[in-house]
């Protein structure tokens, strides 16, 4: 029963891989880096509830419509910081997610992007909490060649918080 499963597999993934969109895809890395505002109602005013964020990505995405529009998959690490004074608590994960592009300007593109973290917190006092929630952003990209510079904004959803990540960086198109 595999056999057949398998053949159908690869039959299916070399029609896929050998059609003309495929063809033209775009293979690109992201690395980006700014600050995170940590959203919970239980933590008390006086304590600091932001810090810095950085992500390395990578991604690949395929034209639509005359290079108008653009949809793929990217994914990749993700450190959303520091929290807390007496309870300091250390976020971070591993992203994937849908991105849809839409071409506004020559050079200039605007981005959402939606998916899921795989996230673990570790807490200083020895315990430690993980899950997989979902995600959501927004934003820009902008350059001529294959440099493009990148800003966004990620909401992250974790269990009872949400952590909002505001970063610019730089994103390099590798073909």
């Amino acid at each position: 029963m595999k056999t057949p499963l398998l053949a159908t597999t690869a039959i299916l993934g070399a029609i896929t891989l050998s059609t003309p969109v495929f063809a033209s895809h775009s293979v690109y890395g992201v690395l980006k880096g700014g600050w995170t505002d940590l959203d919970d109602r239980d933590i008390p005013s006086e304590v600091d509830t932001t810090d810095t964020t950085f992500s390395l990505l990578g991604g690949v995405s395929f034209p639509l419509a005359r290079d108008t529009f653009s949809v793929g998959v990217e994914g990749g690490a993700v450190w959303l910081g520091d929290y807390g004074d007496d309870n300091e608590v250390d976020i971070s994960g591993i992203e994937a997610a849908a991105i849809g592009k839409a071409r506004i300007a020559t050079g200039t593109d605007l981005f959402l992007r939606a998916g899921a973290l795989r996230w673990d917190a570790e807490f200083d006092h020895g315990s430690d909490e993980d899950g997989t929630d979902g995600f959501w952003g927004a934003g820009f990209t902008y350059g001529l060649d294959n440099l493009k510079f990148r800003g966004s904004v990620d909401r992250y959803s974790l269990d009872e918080v949400d952590v909002e990540a505001y970063t610019l960086g730089l994103e390099y198109r590798f073909n």
